[in-house]
Formats: structure tokens, sequence, C-alpha cells
């Protein structure tokens, strides 16, 4: 999410008012790059997600602010090789 904070010129304070949070500390986390936190409930992540709607004015989706890294090494094996 600190890319697209980024590239949007958009501060973590920003994103809070528009979020209308009292949880800065939660907007701070995620806004930091390489620290941020390990999960994030649905609640917040659709205010996120609204509040950057609104300072944006772009239909913003999860995969702008979230990239999915797999922790699994694929092998031809593993892919899928028609056996169960």
């Amino acid at each position: 999410m600190a890319d697209f904070l980024a590239e949007h010129e958009i501060t973590a304070y920003a994103l809070g008012k528009a979020m209308g949070t009292s949880y800065m500390n939660t907007v701070y986390r995620l806004a930091r790059r390489g620290h941020e936190p390990s999960r994030i409930d649905l609640p917040t992540l659709v205010t996120v997600l609204d509040g950057l709607r609104t300072l944006t004015g772009k239909d913003v989706q999860i995969t702008d602010i979230l990239h999915y890294e797999s922790s699994v090494e694929l092998t031809p094996t593993a892919a899928g090789n028609g056996r169960t």
C-alpha cells in the first residue's frame, strides 16, 4: 500500500482523515514500506478502500493496494500433473 500512497502523493495522515478513523497507528503501519502488518481485518480494508476512493476519485480495488507473494515454490509435480 505504501507504493500506492506514494504514487498518488497521499499521506498516511490524509488517508486516516478520509477514512474517518481514530486508529491512526493502524493507518501509519499500513503506509510504512517494509513494515506492513501481517494481517488486516475486512472492515478496516473496506474503510481503507473507501478512503482511497475519496482521495483519488478513482475506483480503487483490493488488487491496487495488496499484492500476493506466494511462499510456495511450484514444481512440475506440485503444479498438477493430473494425479490425485
